[in-house]
């Protein structure tokens, strides 16, 4: 493997990381703002409803363009070739960013 491609692996590593941290600011902010009597309180709840949506857009957004930007760089397709564990990681981030949409829509669906 060479240095570039290592960095590649290195690369999206760190971005899945960041996505996790995204995503636990998030987790905790849903818990407080919509779960606790601040939800109550409607500058509270739209301004704390607008930062959730806010990261989680983001967190979709990087979550997506981290993973295209791997399977570009390695030239990885789902559709040919056999089954190894890069592709299973790159399918599991298209799922993930796919529930994360799920709760995004949902966080949508509670404040109307």
């Amino acid at each position: 493997m060479t240095s570039s491609a290592s960095s590649t692996i290195v690369d999206y590593a760190k971005s899945t990381q960041n996505v996790s941290m995204c995503l636990a600011v998030t987790l905790f902010l849903i818990i407080v703002f919509m779960m606790t009597p601040l939800s109550k309180f409607v500058f509270s709840s739209i301004f704390g409803n607008v930062i959730i949506l806010t990261l989680l857009a983001y967190t979709i957004y990087y979550n997506t363009t981290a993973t295209n930007n791997f399977m570009n760089r390695f030239n990885i397709s789902l559709t040919s070739g056999d089954w190894d564990v890069l592709k299973t990681n790159i399918m599991c981030s298209y799922i993930f960013s796919a529930f994360l949409l799920v709760l995004f829509l949902s966080v949508v669906r509670k404040i109307f």
